[in-house]
């Protein structure tokens, strides 16, 4: 399998696309995904616990965020106390889909030879 380019790879994540082949969706509903691509049969969840990783992004993008208001912004915690409990719960939520498909996406990079559909 040809390696592609990064930028390639990370716009297909983005937009919530297989990153072999940037046709099949992922997701079915908000939180279900497919077991395989429509398009290209490539397996997602390569192994039981494989998006464990993808917590570690969402907790990177909800932190960033934080540290956004708070240093960016200037806003104290006491301030920051009721949205910033409101968003740990909303923002991993809404980025639960962008977190596993970034994962999938930087795992497909970096895993050339272990994303070959063939191989599965």
């Amino acid at each position: 399998m040809p390696h592609r380019p990064l930028g390639t790879i990370l716009k297909r994540a983005l937009r919530l696309r297989c990153p072999h082949c940037g046709g099949g969706r992922l997701f079915v509903g908000y939180f279900k995904m497919h077991t395989h691509c429509p398009g290209c049969n490539l397996k997602y969840e390569r192994a039981p616990g494989y998006f464990l990783g993808s917590t570690y992004i969402n907790y990177g993008l909800t932190a960033v965020l934080y540290v956004a208001l708070h240093f960016g912004i200037r806003f104290d915690n006491r301030t920051l106390s009721r949205p910033l409990a409101a968003m740990c719960v909303l923002v991993p939520l809404y980025n639960f889909r962008y977190a596993r498909s970034l994962w999938l996406a930087i795992d497909c990079y970096f895993d050339v030879a272990g994303f070959d559909p063939d191989n599965d």
